[in-house]
């Protein structure tokens, strides 16, 4: 959160800085009468002008706000689709349950610690394909051999596909969401906003300038909106694979409790791939 204060301060700073020069200059070389003359059309204008771009930039804004709900659901129902499969995976025999319960182990722990650095950068883990492979593989070839089989089989099979779509998702929605020419119009449409402001004849510069400067900060609020919430799985502001944490935490813990009841038994054993 400190590098996006830092970063906000920066771009204020920055934004400011140039919308007071800029009003400055047009001040310096234009007089007051012929700004006067001009005010009525320029208001008329920017009543047009502001009023297209407010309406492109509240869909964007909100759009990003909505992309970064979605990814918190999808990263839940994709960790929710892994636990399910973990648990049902007690019911097959074995070998094949203890190795789905070990491969649900080793891609919450590829999660954590690989494909969330990766998706920071639009990317994702090929730690994490092989393992989704891995479990695809075990399970399609799996053989029931009664109906409670056949059961546990089916309703893994519909778990695991769950898991598959939303991690597409995921994937999907880690991926640059804006291009440069979605910033170069959004940040030219906020540059013609603050320059129409110039453009009109107020008598006393003091106050010309407070009301350029609020124009300038709420413009360059809702851009850093966009910034910080249109990229869900970067940034400072992003998902965290909290629900993953927590299927792993439970994992450990069960697999404890099992082994416990049946000291026999042997924790499935965390082969990596």
């Amino acid at each position: 959160m400190v590098a996006s204060f830092l970063s906000l301060s920066f771009i204020l700073f920055i934004s400011i800085a140039l919308a007071i020069l800029g009003l400055l200059l047009v001040r310096h070389y234009v007089d007051h009468q012929t700004l006067n003359s001009h005010h009525d059309v320029a208001g008329y204008l920017l009543s047009i002008v502001g009023t297209l771009y407010a309406v492109v930039l509240g869909l964007i804004v909100v759009g990003s706000l909505n992309t970064f709900d979605k990814a918190r659901i999808t990263v839940a129902s994709e960790a929710n689709a892994l636990h399910n499969i973990f648990h049902l995976a007690q019911g097959l025999p074995s070998p094949t349950g203890e190795q789905l319960r070990s491969d649900c182990v080793i891609y919450a722990k590829t999660m954590i610690d690989d494909e969330w650095k990766s998706m920071e950068y639009g990317k994702s883990s090929q730690q994490a394909h092989a393992i989704i492979a891995a479990i695809w593989k075990m399970v399609i070839h799996f053989q029931p051999h009664n109906q409670d089989e056949t059961d546990l089989h089916s309703s893994i099979l519909a778990e695991l596909n769950v898991l598959a779509n939303n991690r597409h998702l995921r994937l999907t929605a880690a991926e640059p969401a804006y291009d440069w020419i979605i910033w170069s119009i959004l940040i030219f449409g906020g540059v013609v906003l603050v320059v129409f402001t110039y453009f009109f004849g107020v008598e006393k510069l003091a106050v010309q300038i407070l009301m350029t400067v609020l124009v300038t900060i709420a413009l360059a609020l809702n851009l850093f909106i966009v910034a910080l919430f249109g990229y869900p799985y970067s940034g400072d502001v992003k998902v965290a694979p909290t629900p993953f944490e927590e299927d792993l935490y439970r994992f450990h813990q069960e697999l404890k409790e099992s082994n416990s009841e049946n000291p026999a038994a042997k924790s499935p054993e965390v082969v990596k791939p």
